[in-house]
């Protein structure tokens, strides 16, 4: 819009409105109307599948980790941050 008098046409082309347009939906597609609704029987009910979902048996939660046993089977308290080639290694820092 470098002139004046286009802002003029554009509030002019604003302010038209199109028409909604007709869309044919089948009849099998097309919403229910709520005064017909009271005729309509539900397949389920809501509280059933509620009730049903918090019935349902859980997986049991993995809480117990067994510490005492994986530090059993750990390695030997004299070979603690032992590794390949840590012998032929003089420098007993942390590992790379």
């Amino acid at each position: 819009m470098q002139r004046p008098r286009d802002a003029d046409f554009f509030e002019d082309f604003c302010k038209d409105k199109l028409p909604d347009d007709e869309i044919y939906v089948p009849p099998h597609h097309q919403p229910i109307n709520p005064e017909d609704e009271d005729d309509v029987v539900p397949d389920q009910h809501a509280a059933f599948g509620i009730q049903k979902a918090t019935q349902r048996d859980r997986e049991p939660a993995w809480k117990d980790l067994n510490l005492a046993e994986l530090m059993k089977k750990g390695p030997a308290p004299g070979r603690l941050g032992a590794t390949v080639g840590a012998a032929n290694n003089p420098y007993k820092g942390l590992p790379r």
